[in-house]
């Protein structure tokens, strides 16, 4: 995710970075403004520009299976573990045009982009 996070234009240094990273990649990420609530994300004259197409589904939570901010933030695990029982993730929220970085437990229900060779 770092590589295409860098393709659209934040730094080396923002990507190797947790927490809000970046100006207008979340934007760039996010596709289909009809599912994602109002805010600096889809407003953003850059949303859905790179074709990655971002949806909002939220995420399940593992310790009681209920699902939390569908409309409002899009989880997506990274390829790249922290350690045996955590992953990095991002997230593409509403109200924000940057993109966070973070890591969590690997039971948690994030999306997933499958990527073809």
């Amino acid at each position: 995710i770092m590589e295409l996070e860098m393709f659209l234009g934040m730094s080396e240094e923002e990507a190797n970075s947790n927490g809000y990273r970046g100006t207008d990649e979340g934007s760039k990420l996010a596709g289909n403004s009809d599912l994602w609530n109002d805010g600096n994300l889809e407003n953003n004259s850059e949303f859905g520009t790179s074709g990655f197409n971002g949806l909002p589904a939220g995420y399940r939570n593992y310790t009681n299976g209920a699902y939390y901010y569908m409309g409002n933030y899009g989880y997506f695990w990274s390829s790249s573990e922290y350690n045996s029982n955590l992953a990095w993730y991002r997230i593409l929220n509403y109200g924000n045009s940057s993109v966070i970085r973070n890591y969590g437990y690997k039971q948690f229900g994030f999306s997933v982009r499958c990527l073809g060779d």
